[in-house]
C-alpha cells in the first residue's frame, strides 16, 4: 500500500487533471465553433433594445414615487 504523500501519485493526480482540462477546453472550442456569435449577437440586441425600456420604467416609477412623496407632504401625512 501507498502513502498518500507518494510523489507518484502526486504526479499522477496532476497528469490525470491535465488531461481532464485538456478535454473540457477541446469541447468548449467545439461548441464554440458551432454557435459563432449568435449568442453574443442576441445579448447585444437584449441590451440594446430593452435597456432603454428598463431605463425609462424606472423613471417613470421615481417619478410617481416622488409625486406621492410630495402629496403625502402636502396633506400632512
Amino acid at each position: 500500500m501507498h502513502p498518500w504523500n507518494d510523489p507518484r501519485r502526486y504526479h499522477a493526480a496532476l497528469h490525470q487533471q491535465a488531461q481532464i482540462n485538456k478535454e473540457a477546453a477541446e469541447r468548449d472550442r467545439l461548441a464554440a465553433k458551432k454557435g459563432g456569435g449568435f449568442g453574443c449577437l442576441v445579448f447585444l440586441l437584449v441590451v440594446l433594445f430593452f435597456k432603454p425600456l428598463a431605463e425609462y420604467f424606472i423613471d417613470l416609477y421615481n417619478t410617481l414615487a416622488g409625486y406621492a412623496h410630495s402629496l403625502a407632504a402636502l396633506l400632512d401625512f
